[in-house]
């Protein structure tokens, strides 16, 4: 991640110097001791069930040995948050009590857009929040949250508010606040009508702030209190806020759903609320949209399994399976309930309670058993059957574990009453899966940039040994190495005045060769020695023929020249060059 040229890179090391890497990825992951200063965890980047994610807390940089992903404290909340860099350079440097210097239009106009419409956001979080409180704007709004019984700590929670109803309430507030017009439309909030002027987006509705993972307010929800046509609305898309990159309550539900191991996932704000209400927090919900990866992507960062609520209703059943294949797809166990009598969530928890809720919870079947329960009228016919299984196929095909996928095969077979090899043949032939789709495309193209072992061992033995880092600057000194991301590194470590915070170039792969060696388990000393010298060899090796096709390149131009004594002096220096090949081939 290369740093905006807002920030110079001494103060981008200062933040990263004041906070240690293993408390910044240790407040989202569960570190274990993994010897020499490292620790590991599951990656949160890609399914897996062996801990292949380490960080060291020496050289304050992670990588996952499964994804290849990896860098420093402000890459894994650019990642993991899903922040812009100065984001997280902000948030790293708010943590450390560094104060950076302040943003203007001039600095950067899409980062300064950016958080004026947070500061926006925020603004308006707090302007329905304080219309819902006014003892005459917002009686009707908190009469109808009282029909709905919410606890008035459940509301504060996640700032309810009420947008009046009122042409321009908010904007007018929101410009006596300094915030211009392009940023209100930019918002989505204010809308310019067919005169020019800005109008409000939420009139007349109850309001639900929705939130990133970090707690900013990115966008709203609105449920009409009036005879509207349309029940509920939510802000569009802006700068801030993709709605397929956020779920509502993860920023509240997320510390549940890491001490529990799951996450049950229902449709509604209100469905979600009542939970909350009844003290089941480790819920989040999709509010009306399709599941998208990166959703999906979000709650694998937290648990290893999802309970899916629906309503009840066959047809929404069938409409989620594509949401179903996408969190299968992320790696995640699925698990389904139906709640009876159609009753949603909100319904269900207000008649029968927690408990009951809680208990059909932990007892929901896996996503087969479920879908197959559920059409027991369709499948009673071959047809049904062969229906309903083509159904599970779309789920399946999703899944790259092969071990999980062949488990779920024989549960379809099972469930169904279907001859298993005839279900095997029948998914190979509508799935067409080839060998590329048995990675995560991510995965494949890190795969194809992996360094080899040696690549990352060499490197390692210099940043374990200084005895054999100084033998190998004392080998290499004077020589100017072949371009490439291992000889690049080798250059900067051996120039650095500290090789545990040395100044990394911008290149990627540099960074990512020092994160994979950093976070390698350290080699025997009797190993590396031996390493370090044939690597160094090699390297020279290298250098040298290099240097001697360059030599052979102007001999024969001196030649074409007729300037023998030059070509003279060239057959000279390349016989010298072949010499020392010559010798370390011997040494």
């Amino acid at each position: 991640m290369v740093p905006l040229p807002k920030y110079s890179r001494e103060i981008v090391a200062e933040v990263l110097a004041a906070n240690d890497i293993v408390e910044v990825i240790g407040a989202q992951l569960e570190l274990k001791p993994s010897g020499a200063g490292r620790l590991k965890a599951l990656c949160p980047f890609h399914p897996e069930k062996t801990p292949s994610f380490s960080v060291n807390r020496e050289r304050q940089m992670f990588y996952c040995f499964g994804c290849q992903k990896s860098g420093d404290a402000i890459t894994f909340l650019c990642e993991y948050e899903g922040l812009t860099f100065v984001q997280a350079l902000q948030k790293l440097a708010e943590h450390a009590g560094i104060r950076l210097p302040a943003f203007t239009a001039r600095d950067d106009a899409e980062e300064y857009r950016r958080k004026q419409l947070l500061e926006l956001g925020k603004f308006a979080a707090g302007f329905y929040q304080e219309t819902l409180d006014d003892p005459l704007r917002g009686g009707e709004a908190r009469r109808y949250l009282k029909t709905r019984t919410l606890e008035p700590e459940t509301v504060t929670r996640f700032g309810l508010g009420y947008a009046p109803d009122d042409w321009s309430a908010l904007t007018d507030a929101a410009r006596r606040k300094g915030f211009n017009d392009a940023i209100l439309e930019a918002s989505g909030l204010a809308k310019r009508g067919k005169s020019g002027g800005l109008y409000d987006l939420l009139r007349h509705r109850v309001v639900f702030p929705i939130r990133d993972v970090s707690g900013n307010t990115v966008a709203f929800g609105g449920r009409d209190l009036g005879s509207g046509e349309v029940k509920y609305i939510n802000s569009p898309e802006t700068l801030v806020y993709t709605k397929g990159r956020v779920l509502y309550g993860l920023d509240e539900a997320r510390n549940a759903m890491r001490k529990q191991k799951r996450a049950i996932l229902v449709e509604g704000y209100f469905d979600l609320l009542r939970c909350f209400d009844a003290g089941i927090e480790n819920v989040v919900a999709s509010c009306g949209t399709a599941l998208t990866s990166q959703q999906a992507a979000l709650v694998r960062r937290y648990v290893p399994e999802v309970v899916v609520v629906f309503d009840g209703d066959p047809a929404g059943v069938r409409a989620a399976l594509r949401g179903v294949a996408t969190l299968k797809a992320a790696g995640l166990n699925v698990r389904a309930v139906v709640l009876p009598d159609g009753k949603d969530p909100d319904e269900f928890v207000s008649a029968e309670g927690k408990d009951a809720f809680q208990a059909l919870v932990d007892a929901a079947p896996d996503f087969v058993s479920f879908y197959v329960k559920s059409n027991e009228e369709r499948a009673r016919t071959v047809e049904g059957r062969t229906a309903v299984a083509k159904e599970i196929f779309t789920i399946l095909r999703a899944i790259d574990d092969l071990v999980r996928r062949d488990e779920y095969l024989k549960r379809t077979a099972r469930e169904l009453g279907l001859q298993e090899h005839i279900v095997r043949s029948e998914f190979a032939r509508t799935a067409k899966v080839d060998s590329s789709s048995k990675l995560p495309k991510e995965a494949v193209e890190a795969e194809k940039k992996a360094f080899s072992k040696d690549d990352a061992e060499f490197i390692s033995v210099l940043l374990n040994s200084e005895p054999l880092f100084d033998q190998v600057r004392d080998a290499l000194g004077g020589y100017t190495l072949r371009p490439g991301p291992v000889e690049h590194l080798l250059g900067v470590l051996l120039d650095a005045q500290d090789t545990h915070a040395p100044q990394l170039p911008d290149d990627p792969d540099v960074r990512r060769l020092y994160a994979l060696a950093s976070n390698q388990a350290p080699v025997e000393p009797e190993k590396a020695e031996a390493l370090a010298n044939k690597r160094v060899a090699s390297l020279l090796k290298e250098t040298l023929k290099a240097q001697a096709q360059r030599v052979q390149g102007a001999i024969e131009d001196a030649q074409r020249r007729k300037d023998l004594k030059e070509a003279t002096r060239l057959l000279a220096e390349k016989m010298s060059i072949s010499q020392q090949i010559e010798q370390i081939g011997a040494a």
